[in-house]
C-alpha cells in the first residue's frame, strides 16, 4: 500500500470528483489502546471520528427521502464502531491496529454502498501531559489503496524565552505548539508521550528572538535526534507555534512551517 503525504492525499481527493460525505464526530469510547502520558499501555478514554467519502452522489436517497444503499446511516455507523470496540476491549492493541479495526468496522457496515475514501481519527483526550490531546488520523482510498497517516500533538503549552522586545527577554512566556507528523510508520505512532517530552524539553531551553528560528531549530533537532531511523525517511513535519500573550488585541500571532525531514 502506497503511503502519501497528507497534502498530496487531500489534493487527490479534491480532484476525484467525489464530494458527498457522511461523518460522525467525536464518538466517545473507552479503548485498550495507545499509551497514557507516562507511556504505559492502559485502557483510556478516547473519541473516534469518521468521515466516509461516497463514491457517487446520494441521489436516490435524497430523491426518495430514505436511507438507501446510496448513503450510510450515521446512527448505524456509530453503533457499529462502538460494538466493534467493545468486542475487542480486553486485549491491548497499538493505535495503528485500533485504526485498522475501526476502518474494518466501517467497511463492514457500509455493505454495498459505493465508498471512495474513509478517514478515521482517534483522539486520546488524556494522552497529553502538556497539551489538549493526542490525535491519530488515517485516510484510506478504497479504490486505489493509497493511504495517509498523521500523528498530531494538539496545543502543547511550553514556557520559553522568545521574542525581540526588551520585556520578552526578561522572563519566559508560554508558547502553544501544534505538531503534525505525516507518513509516520505504524510502530512509531505510540511514541507520542516520548515525543511530547522531547519537544517540551527542547523548546523550554531555547532563547530565540523569532519563532521562525525556533521552529527551524526544532525540526532539525527532531530529524537528528528523534526521527533518525530508516523507517522515518518519508516523514513530513508540520509545526505551528503561537504566542498567546504577545499581541493584546489578538488571540495569538503564530508561525507555521512544513518540512520533509529527509529531502
Amino acid at each position: 500500500m502506497s503511503v502519501l503525504a497528507r497534502h498530496v492525499w487531500d489534493a487527490q481527493l479534491a480532484q476525484s470528483g467525489c464530494y458527498d460525505k457522511i461523518s460522525v464526530d467525536n464518538l466517545e469510547v473507552s479503548v485498550n489502546a495507545g499509551t497514557d502520558v507516562w507511556g504505559r499501555k492502559k485502557k483510556q478514554r478516547a473519541t473516534i471520528s469518521v468521515v466516509v467519502t461516497l463514491g457517487q452522489h446520494f441521489t436516490s436517497a435524497s430523491t426518495t427521502d430514505t436511507v438507501d444503499q446510496s448513503t450510510i446511516h450515521y446512527g448505524t455507523l456509530s453503533r457499529a464502531i462502538q460494538a466493534r470496540l467493545l468486542d475487542g476491549a480486553s486485549e491491548w492493541v497499538s493505535s495503528a491496529t485500533l485504526s485498522a479495526i475501526i476502518l474494518d468496522s466501517v467497511r463492514g457496515m457500509a455493505g454495498s454502498t459505493c465508498i471512495h475514501a474513509i478517514q478515521t481519527t482517534i483522539k486520546y483526550v488524556k494522552g497529553s501531559m502538556f497539551g489538549e490531546s493526542i490525535g491519530y488520523t488515517t485516510c484510506n482510498n478504497e479504490r486505489d489503496g493509497t493511504k495517509s497517516n498523521t500523528l498530531c500533538l494538539q496545543n502543547v503549552r511550553i514556557p520559553c524565552l522568545i521574542g525581540v522586545n526588551p520585556n520578552e527577554r526578561l522572563r519566559k512566556q508560554p508558547v502553544v505548539v501544534n505538531l503534525w507528523v505525516d507518513c509516520i510508520s505504524d510502530d512509531r505512532v505510540d511514541d507520542y508521550a516520548q515525543l511530547e517530552q522531547v519537544i517540551f524539553d527542547m523548546i523550554s531551553e531555547t532563547t530565540y528572538q523569532t519563532i521562525e528560528s525556533l521552529l527551524a531549530y526544532v525540526v532539525n533537532k527532531l530529524r537528528l535526534d528523534f526521527f533518525s531511523k530508516d523507517k522515518d525517511q518519508d516523514v513530513w513535519i508540520k509545526l505551528r507555534a503561537a504566542k498567546p500573550l504577545a499581541v493584546p488585541s489578538a488571540e495569538a500571532p503564530a508561525v507555521e512551517i512544513t518540512r520533509c525531514l529527509f529531502d
